[in-house]
C-alpha cells in the first residue's frame, strides 16, 4: 500500500500477537523478534514503517534487557525522525522495563546506565516533542518496581523545566511504586495534581493514583472524589480514568454514580473519560449489575456512536468503550495483580502505554497486554482436563451470565386496517335509498320494480348481519373452551454447577465452592476456584474423559484475507457509490424511450 502504512501496521501487529509471554511459545516469540528486527534495519528510510517494526521489536523483546536489540533501536532513534524516534523511544523503555538501568543501586550493568544517561542528554538536545516524551516515557517503564531505587530519577526528571519531562516523571512515580500504597507516592502525585502548570502533568499525577493503589482500589474513589470537580478539564478526565482502572470489573454501583455526572460535561474529552470510566467498571458484567443499569449504558453508547450531532472524541470514547465492555469476548478484565497479589508487569506497563493514545492513536492496540483471561480450568498430572470436574455457584445463574447477544430489528409489515361502518351511516343510507326508490315508484313502473330490489337487497343484507353475529358468537365460544391457563414462571435455581473449564470472574468466585465428594478434587481445598487448580483424582483405576489444551501457537490458524484495498464510503470507488450510479443510469436509460415516442 501507499506510503507503508500497511506494512508497518503488520509489524506492529505481529508483535502484538507474540508480545504477551502467555500467548506465544519463546520459539515462536524469538522467530518473529528476528524476522521485525531485520525489518527495523532495513526501512529507515521510511519512517512509517520503522515506526510498526520498532514496536513490534519491543513488543517481541519485552523485558528482555538485550543489548543487542536497544543498539539498534538506538540507531533509529538517531536519525532524528519525529514518528519512527517516538516508537524507537517506546520500544527501549519495553525492553528495558523494571531493570532499573541508570539508579544508583541498580543491577543493571554499566553499559545500560551509559544508555539511559544518553537518552536524557538526547532528550534535552532534540527538539521533537513526540521524541521527548517517547524517551520521558522510556525512563518511566525502566523504573516499573524500583521504588527507593528510582527515588534520585525521579525526583530530578519532576525538577525539569520541560512539563513533557515531569509528564513522565509521574508515570514513573506511578510504577515505581504500582501496588505498594507508598504514602510518599500518594503525597507526591496528589500535590503534583493540584499544583502543576501543566495540564498534561497533573492528569499523569492523577491517573498515578489508581497504579499505586491497585492493591486497595476502594480508596481510588475516595481520593479523586474532590478531582472530579475541578475546574480543569484534564484533571476531570484523568479522575474518572482512575475510577475506572482501580475499581475495573467490579461493577460497582458507587464508582458508577461518581462518573454519572461527568457522562453530561461541557468538555467533549471528559465525556469520553467518564465513558471509558464507567465501561472499564461494568467489563464482565451481566445485564443484572447495577439494577439492571448496565442495559441502559449500552444503549446510551449505541446512540452516541450513530449520533451526528457529538463531537468526535465523544463518539471515539463511545466506541472504545463498547470494545472494553466486550473485550476478549467477555472473558477478559483489566487485572494488574495475580491471584497470589503479585503486580503483574505486562499489564501494568501495558495499561500505561495505552494512556499514550491520548497523544498517539496507534497504542490503542497497547490495551490488549493489560487485560487477563478470567477462566478456571482444572488440570490433572499430565495437564489435561477433566471433563466431569465440577464447581459449585451457589448464586443464580443470571447473576454471572453473558448479556444477551444483539439481535437485528425486523422491520414490521403494516396490515391494512379495514374500515368499520357505524350503524347510523348504515341507515342512513338506507333511508336514502327508500326514499330515491319511492320518487322512481312514482315516476313509473319500471321504479316499482327498482324499488322492490333495494327492499330484498336490505332484508338480504339484515339476515346476513344475524348470521354473521351468531357465528361470532359461537367462535367467542369455543375460544373460550379452548383458553388454557397461562404457565407459571418458573422460579430460577439458587445454585448450579460450573464444568470444566470455564469462565469464573473475581467476583463469581467469592461464591463458588469446590465439591469434594466428586471424583477429582483440588490439592488445595482452602482456595477459592479461580484460575488453574491442580486436581488429584481419587479412583485413578477407572477409565478417564479428558480434554488436552492446545497453546496459541499450536492451534490452526485462519487463512489470511484475499488482498484488497478499502475505500471509505462516498468515495467513487466505494461499491455502494456504484451501485447507485448504475441505478441512476437505468432509471435515465428506461425515460428516453418513452421522450422519443411522445415526440
Amino acid at each position: 500500500a501507499t506510503g507503508g502504512y500497511a506494512e508497518g501496521g503488520s509489524l506492529y501487529a505481529l508483535g502484538l500477537i507474540h508480545g504477551s509471554h502467555a500467548g506465544s511459545s519463546t520459539e515462536k516469540r524469538l522467530e518473529a523478534s528476528t524476522f521485525l528486527r531485520n525489518h527495523l534495519r532495513n526501512s529507515h528510510a521510511n519512517e512509517v514503517i520503522s515506526h510498526g517494526a520498532a514496536l513490534g521489536v519491543g513488543l517481541t523483546s519485552f523485558g528482555s534487557a538485550d543489548l543487542n536489540v536497544v543498539g539498534e533501536l538506538k540507531e533509529l532513534l538517531y536519525t532524528d525522525s519525529a514518528v519512527a524516534g517516538e516508537a524507537a523511544s517506546y520500544a527501549m523503555g519495553m525492553v528495558l522495563v523494571g531493570s532499573g538501568a541508570g539508579n544508583a543501586s541498580s543491577s543493571a550493568g554499566e553499559e545500560l546506565a551509559e544508555l539511559v544517561a544518553e537518552l536524557r542528554n538526547y532528550s534535552r538536545e532534540t527538539h521533537h516533542e513526540k521524541i521527548i516524551r517517547g524517551i520521558a516515557m522510556c525512563l518511566a517503564l525502566v523504573n516499573y518496581g524500583q521504588e527507593e531505587n528510582a527515588d534520585a530519577t525521579i525526583e530530578e526528571m519532576r525538577g525539569d523545566r520541560d512539563p513533557i519531562i515531569r509528564y513522565g516523571a509521574m508515570y514513573g512515580l506511578a510504577l515505581a511504586y504500582c501496588g505498594t500504597g507508598s504514602n510518599k507516592a500518594i503525597r507526591i502525585l496528589l500535590h503534583t495534581a493540584v499544583s502543576d502548570v501543566s495540564d498534561d502533568v497533573r492528569m499523569a499525577a492523577v491517573i498515578g493514583l489508581a497504579f499505586v493503589l491497585h492493591k486497595t482500589p476502594e480508596r481510588v474513589p475516595d481520593l479523586v472524589r474532590l478531582l472530579l470537580e475541578s475546574f480543569n478539564p484534564h484533571v476531570r478526565y484523568a479522575s474518572c480514568m482512575a475510577v475506572g482502572i482501580a475499581m475495573a470489573g467490579t461493577g460497582d454501583s458507587d464508582s458508577v454514580a461518581l462518573l454519572e455526572p461527568m457522562l453530561t460535561d461541557m468538555t467533549d474529552y471528559v465525556r469520553q473519560g467518564a465513558l471509558l470510566g464507567t465501561a472499564m467498571i461494568y467489563m464482565q458484567q451481566s445485564d443484572t449489575c447495577n439494577s439492571r443499569k448496565i442495559k441502559t449504558f449500552r444503549e446510551k453508547l449505541a446512540n452516541l456512536v450513530g449520533d451526528k450531532h457529538q463531537t468526535t472524541l465523544t463518539k471515539m470514547g463511545a466506541i472504545l468503550s463498547t470494545g472494553l465492555l466486550d473485550a476478549g469476548g467477555r472473558n477478559c478484565v483489566i487485572s494488574l495483580g495475580s491471584r497470589n497479589g503479585f503486580t503483574k508487569m505486562t499489564s501494568a506497563a501495558g495499561l500505561v502505554l495505552w494512556l499514550q493514545h491520548w497523544h498517539w492513536y496507534p497504542l490503542m492496540h497497547m490495551f490488549s497486554l493489560a487485560v487477563t483471561p478470567t477462566c478456571t480450568i482444572g488440570l490433572n498430572k499430565d495437564f489435561k482436563y477433566p471433563k466431569k470436574f465440577e464447581v459449585q455457584c451457589n448464586s443464580k445463574p443470571s447473576a454471572f451470565a453473558y448479556p444477551k447477544k444483539l439481535e437485528e430489528k425486523k422491520e414490521e409489515v403494516k396490515k391494512r386496517v379495514e374500515t368499520v361502518a357505524l350503524s347510523t351511516t348504515a341507515k342512513s343510507k338506507a333511508r336514502l335509498a327508500r326514499k330515491k326508490a319511492k320518487e322512481e315508484a312514482e315516476s313509473g313502473e319500471d321504479s316499482a320494480e327498482s324499488a322492490m330490489d333495494v327492499d330484498k337487497k336490505e332484508e338480504e343484507g339484515e339476515s346476513k348481519k344475524e348470521e354473521e353475529k351468531a357465528e361470532g358468537m359461537d367462535i367467542d365460544g369455543e375460544g373460550a373452551k379452548e383458553d388454557k391457563p397461562k404457565k407459571k414462571r418458573e422460579p430460577e435455581p439458587t445454585l448450579f454447577r460450573i464444568s470444566n473449564p470455564s469462565r469464573i470472574t473475581k467476583a463469581q468466585a467469592e461464591v463458588c465452592a469446590f465439591d469434594l465428594e466428586q471424583r477429582y478434587r483440588p490439592i488445595r481445598h482452602a482456595e477459592k476456584p479461580y484460575g488453574v487448580i491442580m486436581l488429584t483424582d481419587s479412583t485413578p483405576d477407572e477409565e478417564e474423559d479428558l480434554g488436552a489444551v492446545k497453546t496459541p501457537a499450536a492451534e490452526e490458524e485462519a487463512d489470511p484475507p484475499e488482498p484488497f484495498e478499502w475505500t471509505p464510503p462516498g468515495h467513487p470507488d466505494h461499491p455502494d457509490t456504484k451501485v447507485d450510479e448504475k441505478d441512476s443510469g437505468k432509471g435515465e436509460g428506461d425515460e428516453k424511450p418513452a421522450a422519443d415516442s411522445t415526440a
